[in-house]
């Protein structure tokens, strides 16, 4: 078996043990929200957290801490075993033990902090407005996504990623004078090291307004050439050109509001109907999140359906844009042979998991493309 053959095994059996991990998440998580609503031991923490204080945020605060802290400690061996042991079986992770465990510390700090906000925010408007609380809650949420992209850049990604600006001035002007053929204003060109915890390489545009930036990670400086640099830049330019980030802002907003709506028609009535005092009540949160869990599942192949058609757009753009099908072509083959892409995903899968057209046909497409004058 040649590199090429044996590089292609791998990502198979990589692919198809990433689908088994997404399946058994799925399932675990219907199970440990059932579960713990079931077995009383939401109601026995909603009790203690009553019992604690009379101030609801700190009640709030007091029941996610124990259950955001028996989620974890629930699935930690499943994500152990795919974010550490499975990146270095396969020889994507150069993170060591150590590492590994500061950027956890960091995740898990950040995400319990952004999951506080958003369901002290959510369980005020229960509170204040019960009967137009899906709006608002909406409102919200579109506001938080925005205020996120925002600080991405600046805030977000520093904690975990060391960023400078590209000193390589030949590729910088070839990346800017691409932005400026798109008519995008951007910062300026930045190189993201990635290759102290990866091999897998991307480049992306982040940010809003005057915070935008080009982002370039070290392991595709080191691997690909400028030309393929500079399509896969088109692509991410290509998104900024049919303002999918905005759609998708919309889109997520219609889907959020949906969602409420749904949980104040029938997730409320439920509760009532196993003896809780309405969606505020503490001790029913885990039904809370089950409802929510189980209408994005319902619509994530939608969700997904749309990012892949948005993508197919992004890559035809990049090709008009760069005039070089071949080098995106090439560009899209090294992605693949890096970050281990499926080359043959099921159909299932591709329906319900992928964001992105299967690489292959993205290929296919790029390989096949006209350049038009």
């Amino acid at each position: 078996m040649d590199a090429t053959e044996q590089s292609s095994a791998d990502a198979r059996r990589y692919a198809r043990i990433r689908y088994r991990l997404m399946l058994i998440e799925l399932g675990g998580w219907l199970v440990f929200l059932l579960g713990y609503q079931a077995s009383g031991l939401s109601v026995l923490v909603a009790g203690q957290a009553l019992a604690w204080t009379p101030v609801e945020a700190l009640q709030l605060a007091a029941y996610l801490a124990a259950f955001g802290a028996c989620a974890y400690l629930v699935f930690l061996p499943l994500h152990l075993y795919g974010s550490f042991f499975l990146e270095h079986r396969f020889g994507l992770s150069r993170l060591t033990w150590l590492r590994w465990c500061i950027r956890e510390l960091k995740q898990v700090a950040l995400s319990a902090a952004f999951s506080l906000f958003l369901f002290e925010g959510l369980y005020a408007l229960l509170r204040a407005a019960p009967a137009t609380w899906p709006l608002w809650a909406t409102l919200g949420w579109l506001l938080v996504s925005v205020g996120l992209a925002r600080i991405f850049p600046t805030w977000l990604l520093p904690l975990f990623y060391k960023t400078s600006r590209l000193t390589d001035d030949a590729l910088v002007q070839r990346l800017l004078a691409l932005c400026e053929r798109a008519r995008l204003s951007v910062l300026g060109v930045f190189r993201v090291n990635l290759g102290v915890e990866t091999r897998k390489a991307n480049a992306a545009l982040a940010g809003f307004g005057h915070t935008r930036r080009v982002l370039v990670s070290d392991t595709l400086l080191e691997r690909f050439e400028p030309e393929e640099i500079e399509t896969v830049l088109a692509h991410e330019l290509g998104h900024q050109h049919h303002r999918h980030i905005t759609k998708l802002l919309f889109l997520s907003a219609a889907g959020s509001f949906l969602a409420f709506s749904l949980v104040q028609m029938f997730a409320s009535r439920g509760m009532i109907a196993l003896g809780f005092d309405g969606l505020t009540d503490l001790a029913g949160f885990p039904l809370l999140l089950l409802a929510l869990w189980a209408i994005g599942l319902v619509g994530l192949p939608l969700q997904q359906a749309i990012s892949r058609a948005f993508e197919w757009q992004a890559d035809r753009f990049a090709v008009h844009l760069s005039g070089k099908p071949s080098a995106f072509a090439g560009a899209l083959r090294k992605l693949g042979e890096l970050n281990l892409a499926d080359p043959a995903p099921p159909k299932w899968v591709e329906w319900l998991f992928y964001d992105h057209p299967p690489l292959p046909q993205r290929i296919r497409a790029a390989e096949t493309a006209v350049v038009s004058s």
